[in-house]
C-alpha cells in the first residue's frame, strides 16, 4: 500500500485494507487493528482472521456484497457491519472497497478499501428511531 495514503486515511480515522484474492492476502493497516481495540503488533493479518472478526448475523450479507464485488457485478463494495472488539463488544464498521488490479483473465488480483467507525452514530440513530415510536 501506498504509505502517504494510508496515513493520510488513518488521520482522519479510517483503517485501510488491501486483500489479494488469488494470493489470499490480507494486509490490515494498524488503525483498522487498533478501531477494534487489538495490539497491531500482535495481530495474525488472515483472511480467516478477518472473517471471524465479523459478526455472525452479518457475515453472509457481507459475503454476498464482496462476492459481487468479485465478479464484476457491483464496481464498488460498500457494507455496514458489527466486527468484533478485543473487549468482547461490537463496532459497527463502514467498509468500502474496489478492485484497483485484475489479471489476465479478468479476475481481480487487488482489492483496496476502509473500515470507518460508524458506532456511535448507529447508536444515536437507533436510539432516535426508538423515542419515536
Amino acid at each position: 500500500m501506498k504509505r502517504d495514503y494510508i496515513n493520510i486515511l488513518e488521520c482522519i480515522g479510517h483503517g485501510v485494507w488491501e486483500w489479494e484474492p488469488i494470493a489470499n492476502r490480507i494486509t490490515l493497516s494498524p488503525q483498522w487493528i487498533t478501531m477494534l481495540g487489538y495490539d497491531a503488533k500482535d495481530f495474525v493479518q488472515t483472511k480467516d482472521k478477518w472473517m471471524s472478526l465479523i459478526h455472525p448475523e452479518d457475515l453472509t450479507n457481507c459475503l454476498n456484497e464482496l462476492t459481487a464485488l468479485l465478479s464484476g457485478r457491483t464496481k464498488h463494495y460498500q457494507h455496514q457491519h458489527r466486527m468484533l472488539c478485543s473487549d468482547g463488544s461490537h463496532k459497527w464498521v463502514l467498509d468500502q472497497a474496489k478492485v484497483i488490479a485484475y489479471n489476465e483473465h479478468g479476475y481481480p488480483t487487488k482489492v483496496v478499501g476502509t473500515h470507518t467507525d460508524i458506532h456511535d452514530l448507529r447508536t444515536t440513530l437507533e436510539m432516535y428511531k426508538q423515542q419515536r415510536k
